[in-house]
């Protein structure tokens, strides 16, 4: 779901939690809201229900095809050929990145996400270590390992590494 879409839903999520609070109160005997409730939504002032209406319906239809549309998935283009292009996904270079971080030692808990930068792509590697290491020596380790594993299994040459050590923890992943 696109930031816009996010922003519509909440705004729409908003709008209904409001409407049903108000109508709740009056149910409850509250007439105050009973007051505003029928300025807004009385169908004999057309001039506002109408295009409430129809932006509420919109904006539903919207929300409702954004549920179902299937995002396309991001892919970098590795090589062109005569026979075609060959592409890996973005998700697949993320994958191995946390396997190749999570395989030195002492680090835990890892997630990655790839930007763009002008020189190509940029990783950025969010991790937990344990309180036995050198964090600076670590994360050099993990840039270091990273740059040269992607490399050799994709040919993507990574510009920007960014370490962010989230925690330093002494509990290690369940095995299940």
């Amino acid at each position: 779901m696109v930031l816009f879409d996010r922003i519509l839903l909440a705004v729409y999520s908003l709008f209904f939690t409001v409407v049903f609070i108000l109508f709740s109160a009056v149910m409850l005997g509250w007439p105050v809201p009973l007051f505003l409730l029928k300025d807004i939504f009385y169908p004999g002032r057309p001039e506002i229900f109408w295009p409430l209406m129809v932006i509420l319906i919109l904006v539903g239809g919207r929300l409702f095809w954004s549920s179902l549309h299937k995002p396309r998935g991001r892919h970098v283009v590795l090589t062109e050929s005569a026979l075609g292009e060959i592409k890996v996904s973005l998700h697949a270079i993320e994958d191995l990145v946390e396997k190749v971080a999570a395989q030195i030692n002492g680090v835990r808990e890892v997630t990655s996400q790839l930007f763009a930068v002008p020189q190509g792509v940029g990783i950025r590697i969010k991790a937990s270590v344990t309180p036995d290491v050198n964090v600076p020596a670590v994360s050099v380790e993990v840039q270091n390992l990273v740059k040269e594993r992607v490399f050799e299994v994709t040919g993507l040459s990574v510009s920007n590494i960014r370490v962010t050590i989230e925690s330093i923890s002494a509990k290690k992943p369940r095995v299940e």
